[in-house]
Formats: structure tokens, sequence, C-alpha cells
């Protein structure tokens, strides 16, 4: 894959003048229109907005499971503009460690298994995979979990599986998707102190959330609504 230089080389995500447009039987729906963003190592943002904004398809065209129609995006200075599905496929399982409100574990699996998982379809050692297992459950706080199964375990307990899976293969970014819709609200703020906490240790985060309490949590707030981006803050 070939990388390009944007205007700035530690940019994990890179936007520019980007637009997503759809056509249907219904006309034409301009669902994202003249997007500039750009997203360095270490950040933390949420991008938030109402039902029907556009953050879910920027959240879709950052996870690269759709492409835009118009502009440019970088995903760690790579133009994916320029890739096939297949090199798409493997820059997403490479680059992007994704959670998701509804966790995505398989039940047959116990913990171990379930983290494992990425780095079996990116064909990594036995000896390696069983290293960064016992890696990321201890960073999350499941080191003695291993063996369990996650119908088993509280809703916390599978995020934070969902978590430690996500950061397998060393991804350059987390990409969040409403990561505590399924938690009470206690539940909820431990999984975000947590990765508050691996954003501290250098982990990029992309939230995407309804939720002003969750979105407190970022450094940084992008707000989408009918397309645009209309506001940008730096937390305090």
């Amino acid at each position: 894959m070939k990388k390009i230089n944007s205007s700035q080389p530690n940019n994990v995500i890179y936007m520019k003048s980007l637009g997503k447009r759809y056509d249907d039987e219904a006309g034409v729906l301009d669902a994202l229109k003249n997007v500039n963003l750009e997203v360095k190592e270490g950040d933390f943002i949420a991008i938030m907005g109402p039902s029907g904004s556009g953050k879910s398809t920027l959240m879709n065209i950052i996870g690269l499971l759709d492409r835009p129609t118009t502009g440019v995006f970088l995903l760690d200075d790579v133009d994916i503009a320029t890739l096939s599905e297949k090199k798409l496929a493997q820059l997403r399982r490479d680059k992007i460690g994704f959670v998701f409100q509804s966790f995505n574990l398989l039940p047959r699996l116990n913990v171990a298994q379930n983290v494992e998982l990425p780095m079996v379809y990116a064909k990594k050692s036995k000896a390696e995979r069983k290293q960064k297992i016992e890696e990321v459950l201890a960073k999350v706080g499941l080191a003695d979990k291993a063996r369990n199964r996650s119908n088993r375990m509280s809703g916390g307990q599978v995020q934070r599986v969902a978590i430690a899976r996500a950061l397998t293969n060393n991804p350059s970014l987390i990409l969040a998707d409403e990561p505590t819709g399924n938690l009470d609200t206690k539940t909820g703020d431990e999984i975000m102190n947590l990765l508050k906490d691996l954003n501290r240790q250098g982990v990029t985060i992309v939230l995407v959330t309804h939720n002003p309490e969750v979105g407190k949590y970022a450094n940084k707030v992008v707000w989408v609504k009918d397309g645009l981006l209309t506001h940008k803050k730096v937390s305090v």
C-alpha cells in the first residue's frame, strides 16, 4: 500500500473536501458535504450529532466500511481511493480496532479465543498470539478471566473483552461506536475511564456517540449536522 504525505505527517485520519452522496428512487441525498477532518496520533475525538445528521455515514467511512463519493481520505497516510476491496479489508484489519455497542463476541468461544480471533486472521504465530492475549487482557483488567465465557460475565466485563480484542493487532486507531449504549451509567463510566487511560498511553480513539456525558471524556468534539461538521471544541 503506497503512502502519500498529507499536511501533517502524524495524521491518523486526514479528510479534505470529503462528500458522500446516495442516489436512489427517492432522489439524491448528500449525507456528508465538504468534510474536512484531521485526527492526529494520540487524539481522543468524539463525533456527535442527532439521528440522521451524517455521523453514522462518517463512522462507516472512517471504519473503511464505505467509500466517500468525493474528496480525499487518508488513513495512516494511505489514500483509500487507490485500494482494491481486498486491500481495503486488509487495511481495516491491520489499522482499525472496532468496539461496538453490542460487543460482537462469539458466545461459543472463551475470552482468550475471542481476543485471539483478529490475530488468527492476521496469521500471527501461536506464540505471538499467546503473548498478546496475556498483554491485552492485563491491560483491561481481565488477566484472570481468559477461560471464562462471555455469557457468564457482566456487560462491563464483556465490553472490556471487546476492547482487548480491538487492541490485539496494535491498530493505529480504535473506533468505538456507542461503547456504553448497552451498559448502566456506573459501568459505562468505568468503560470510558478505561478508554481514557488507554488514550493517555498513546492509543488514538474516535468515539461515535449521541450521549453528551460520554462525549465529555474526549479531548475534542466534532458535531455533525445535516452532513456538515458544524462545531469543534477542545474539552477542559
